[in-house]
This record gives C-alpha cells, sequence and structure tokens, in this order.
C-alpha cells in the first residue's frame, strides 16, 4: 500500500513540479526578463514517473498478495517482477538521459527566444544544476549583477535593477 500511494504520489509531484517550472520559465520569456535561472536538474522528473510505476506496481502487488492471504503463482509471479524491474531500471536511466536530452532542448528553445547562457552559472549563483540565462551576454560579468547574487538576492530584484538602470 505505502508504495502504491508513494508511486503516485511521486508522479503527481513530479508533474505539478514541472508544470511550476514550464510556466515560471514561459512567463520569464514572455515578460522579457534579463536573466533567468533554469534549474537544469530538475528535467529528471520528465521520466522518472517510469520509475514511479514500478514503484506503484510493486506495491499493488503487495495489496493483492495480503488481500488473497497467498502468493502470486511462479509464472505470474516472474512476470511481476520482471515488469516491476523493466519500469524501475527504465525509469532510472530514463531520468539520466532524457535529463540530458531535454536539457539540450530547452537550451535551444531559450536561445531561439535570445537567450544566451553563462558559461559560469556556479560562480553566479552558488547553486548546483542552475543555468543562468541572459538576454546580453555582458550580464555575466557585470560586476554589480555578480555582486547582488553574490549577496543572495532574488532574481526578480536583481532583474528589476537591471532593468531600471536600462531606462
Amino acid at each position: 500500500m505505502v508504495l502504491s500511494v508513494m508511486g503516485v504520489g511521486l508522479t503527481a509531484l513530479s508533474i505539478w513540479i514541472l508544470w511550476l517550472n514550464h510556466r515560471d520559465y514561459a512567463q520569464a520569456i514572455q515578460t522579457g526578463v534579463p536573466i533567468f535561472l533554469e534549474d537544469t536538474g530538475i528535467t529528471a522528473l520528465y521520466l522518472a514517473p517510469i520509475t514511479y510505476l514500478g514503484l506503484a506496481l510493486l506495491g499493488m502487488c503487495g495489496i493483492i498478495v495480503a488481500i488473497r492471504g497467498k502468493g502470486f503463482t511462479k509464472s505470474v509471479g516472474g512476470k511481476l517482477n520482471k515488469a516491476v524491474t523493466l519500469l524501475i531500471i527504465t525509469g532510472l536511466f530514463g531520468m539520466f538521459f532524457g535529463s540530458y536530452t531535454a536539457n539540450k532542448l530547452w537550451a535551444e528553445h531559450f536561445e531561439s527566444q535570445g537567450y544566451v547562457e553563462c558559461s559560469q552559472p556556479f560562480r553566479m549563483t552558488s547553486k548546483w544544476f542552475t543555468a543562468v540565462w541572459v538576454d546580453s551576454i555582458s550580464l555575466c560579468d557585470d560586476r554589480r549583477v555578480l555582486k547582488m547574487f553574490g549577496a543572495g538576492k532574488r532574481v526578480s530584484y536583481i532583474n528589476r535593477i537591471i532593468e531600471e538602470s536600462r531606462h
């Protein structure tokens, strides 16, 4: 039961987190902000639900065995084990390789919208798995921007300062 609930819950959580990210990216591009951050680690969630489906199936099998009071026949149990294993392994590999592909596709999309990726995002943000996208490459090395990031300022604040200085 717990594995089934976890599988369904993690799938829903993954979809919700991805939806929030997509919404934030679309909003940043639509409003034309000078800087936005891409969470490159979150793309692992695109194929993670395959793994979660394996967990849910494993949990459902456990529930069925508990209700019936006896295990599956050897042939059915073997097929279920293979299916669960296949789902979990495929999902885990998919999380890594799918993440790589998704990050490439997002980069192409952001570039087509006129943004440029900063080459040293960790130096700017001190965060792993974060890409910094700017509408002007000069912002990547702008001392004022680097100082604000270093002081822990939010991107919305940094964007407001940049936009005010441009007008």
